[in-house]
């Protein structure tokens, strides 16, 4: 049975978990994307994702730890709903509106957890609170194409 985690190590955990499934949906999304304008904000939000999952994952190196996959079923799902939503209704309202469920969803899990870990070092709060600050900015740029 595994060890349960330190604060520091769950939070850093999530945030690149977060980032990760945030940059996998992106990358499925873009494709289908025919809004020059939105496409750029989707491209911006996944160089933010990427940024905070870099600092996300070195943050976990210098604890000696590695970030946890997202799992291959994680992936399977996103790509099936990205897709799925993409097919019915491939209109730029449409996937900023899946974008912005997806930051909502974010916003929730996000404060949760730091609810859940106080105790979690500055270095690791201030990474989880700059994602959470990423997810309601990118909620509202997506708000300007429902």
């Amino acid at each position: 049975m595994n060890e349960p985690q330190n604060p520091n190590t769950a939070l850093l955990n999530f945030v690149a978990k977060n980032c990760q499934m945030g940059k996998v949906s992106i990358k499925q999304l873009i494709p289908v994307i025919e809004d020059g304008e939105f496409r750029q904000a989707v491209e911006s939000q996944y160089r933010e994702y990427d940024e905070i999952d870099d600092l996300a994952v070195k943050a976990l190196a210098k604890q000696g730890a590695e970030p946890d996959d997202i799992g291959t079923m994680a992936r399977v799902s996103s790509y099936l709903m990205i897709n799925a939503g993409a097919i019915m209704d491939n209109s730029t309202s449409h996937m900023a509106e899946m974008m912005c469920k997806g930051s909502n969803q974010g916003i929730v899990e996000i404060t949760k957890r730091l609810s859940e870990h106080r105790e979690a070092a500055p270095e690791a709060k201030d990474l989880a609170n700059r994602l959470l600050a990423t997810e309601e900015h990118n909620l509202e740029t997506m708000k300007r194409y429902l």
